[in-house]
């Protein structure tokens, strides 16, 4: 039987939809979890259209009890969870801290940071049980090198690096190790949606406005969803059975110091 992950805020043209791919294709059966069923179903028939493996349970992981629920459910019909990604996450257009509405700032922090809480916390009693587990947050690195105005993006996704390092030594003696991968420049709708209404904004095109980021990337180019996806599966996997705690920059070099 394959083994089981789970992927939140899975949805087509977002990271967590190149993680749900990738996985797949690596043999787990994946079950993608996100709020937005109509995202979440699209996402769904691109990837069992490609034969994969894959389920959809819509689910909110703000939802305290909601989200539980959802765990219980798939533990009941599955009997065991072996990866979970917490790719769930919400980036907000760039504003500064004086223009960041309080409203935005309480959902940039449910979203990013306890709603990881939420689920992780749902699912670790079945990994202690079972001496098993990968747990795989992402983060971005605009919480190490920030871009614009991000200061409650960046302070929810930084969190969760002192989440996964506090985790990793609390359970990593029973089997299950947890680490953190920070995303660059990756290439979703989300990304173009907000880079192109900022462009918009300034009477600029996405691409002129994107230029100078490029020239502090050595790598050059945009990140691909799937990208994300091979360092999540790698973490995932039994060859990466002594890593935890660990921060991974996968930014094609755009933080390249410590």
């Amino acid at each position: 039987m394959a083994k089981i992950a789970i992927v939140t805020g899975a949805f087509k043209g977002g990271i967590g939809g190149g993680i749900s791919k990738v996985l797949a294709q690596d043999g787990f059966k994946v079950i993608m979890i996100a709020r937005n069923k109509e995202r979440l179903a699209k996402l769904e028939a691109e990837l069992k259209g490609a034969g994969l493996d894959v389920e959809s349970w819509p689910s909110d992981i703000t939802n305290r009890t909601g989200i539980r629920s959802t765990i219980s459910d798939i533990l009941s019909k599955y009997g065991q969870i072996h990866v979970l990604v917490n790719n769930a996450g919400l980036m907000p257009f760039p504003s500064t801290l004086q223009d960041t509405d309080d409203n935005l700032w309480d959902d940039l922090v449910n979203t990013n940071l306890t709603g990881t809480f939420n689920i992780t916390k749902a699912v670790l009693p079945s990994m202690l049980d079972k001496k098993y587990g990968r747990i795989i947050n992402i983060s971005s690195v605009s919480a190490r090198k920030t871009v614009g105005n991000f200061v409650a993006y960046a302070a929810a996704k930084g969190a969760l690096h002192a989440f996964t390092t506090a985790l990793a030594n609390e359970v990593s003696a029973n089997g299950i190790t947890v680490n953190c991968i920070l995303p660059g420049f990756t290439e979703t709708d989300t990304m173009h949606h907000i880079w192109g209404k900022v462009a918009d904004g300034a009477g600029m095109t996405e691409d002129e406005l994107l230029k100078p980021f490029w020239a502090q990337i050595p790598l050059g180019r945009w990140i691909q969803p799937e990208e994300i996806g091979d360092a999540a599966a790698f973490l995932a996997s039994d060859r990466a059975a002594v890593i935890t705690g660990q921060i991974l920059k996968v930014d094609g070099g755009y933080d390249n110091h410590d």
